[in-house]
């Protein structure tokens, strides 16, 4: 009986040993896993202060941050010194053309064959692109007198109230001769005197002319021009009984500039004019009312730029 009681006891302590052993196995087991969650936790905590929490990458992050702004900045600054550069050459430009204009009006004037050529391309571009020509006031000088035959006769009635107009139908030198003392004694330093005599006596040449012209500019002040003759429309000219033609006319033109070269008697050429823009007659001799107009507004022009 003891001896089974015994046995029974030290086996008892066998399994009480193992049951012990057991337990202290799984704790350890249990800590050991705990540690490794530990250390992964702090592991990955860790982990992410170093990625974003670090100083390095704060401080990495504020400079790029500061860098965007300066590059902000700079591009403001940038802008602003693009602007007023900008500025400074429009300034630079604007003073350009104000010497270029003041350079332009100091320059020598365009001579008279330049004039005709530059007023003669502008009236033919307005005329393509359907401008309308009108008479606007452009006496500068306190008189302008124009002296001549049945086409001027005309041209009175598109004129200004204050151009004095001498002129008579079928009229040429002889007229201009009778009305001498006439203009004379009308003009003085601030008149301008248009001649626009010669369609009439065409065949009798330029001599005469010549003559009258030169006598009339030693006796005034005023400044004198002569219109050389106008172009005719040939077949309408034959049609109704009038012998003159443009040939006749030209070969009278080239003359008479010859003759007044140098002396101080300015021409105006509308007859080249015409040509260029285009005329319309109603006998061949005299004009329709457009036309007349636009040589009597060519003729203020002219008088105008010399």
């Amino acid at each position: 009986m003891k001896i089974f009681l015994k046995l029974c006891f030290w086996v008892f302590i066998f399994f009480m040993t193992l049951h012990v052993s057991g337990l202290i196995l799984s704790d350890r087991k249990k800590a050991k896993r705990g540690d490794t969650f530990i250390e992964n936790t702090a592991t990955s905590t860790d982990a992410e202060i170093s990625k974003d929490d670090s100083p390095e990458t704060t401080e990495s992050t504020e400079a790029t941050e500061n860098a965007e702004i300066i590059s902000d900045s700079e591009s403001v600054i940038t802008t602003d010194t693009v602007e007023s550069t900008n500025n400074e050459d429009t300034d630079e430009t604007t003073e350009s053309i104000q010497t270029t204009e003041i350079k332009e009006t100091t320059e020598e004037p365009l001579t008279t064959e330049e004039k005709k050529t530059t007023e003669a391309v502008t009236e033919v571009i307005n005329q393509s692109v359907g401008q309308t020509q009108s008479v606007t006031k452009t006496n500068e000088y306190e008189k302008y007198i124009f002296v001549g035959d049945s086409r001027y006769v005309q041209m009175k009635s598109c004129a200004e109230d204050d151009d004095t107009f001498i002129a008579e139908n079928g009229v040429g030198y002889k007229f201009l001769s009778s009305h001498m003392d006439e203009i004379v004694s009308m003009s003085d330093e601030n008149t301008k005197i248009v001649i626009g005599l010669g369609v009439n006596d065409v065949l009798s040449g330029t001599k005469k002319y010549k003559e009258l012209l030169l006598d009339l500019r030693g006796r005034t002040n005023a400044q004198i021009y002569y219109m050389l003759i106008n172009p005719v429309d040939d077949e309408l000219c034959a049609n109704n009984g009038y012998s003159v033609t443009n040939e006749v006319i030209d070969n009278f033109n080239i003359n008479i500039q010859n003759d007044l070269w140098g002396s101080g008697i300015k021409i105006i050429d509308v007859n080249s004019y015409l040509k260029i823009i285009g005329y319309s007659s109603r006998d061949g001799l005299h004009y329709s009312a457009d036309t007349t107009q636009n040589i009597y507004i060519y003729i203020k022009e002219q008088l105008l730029q010399y």
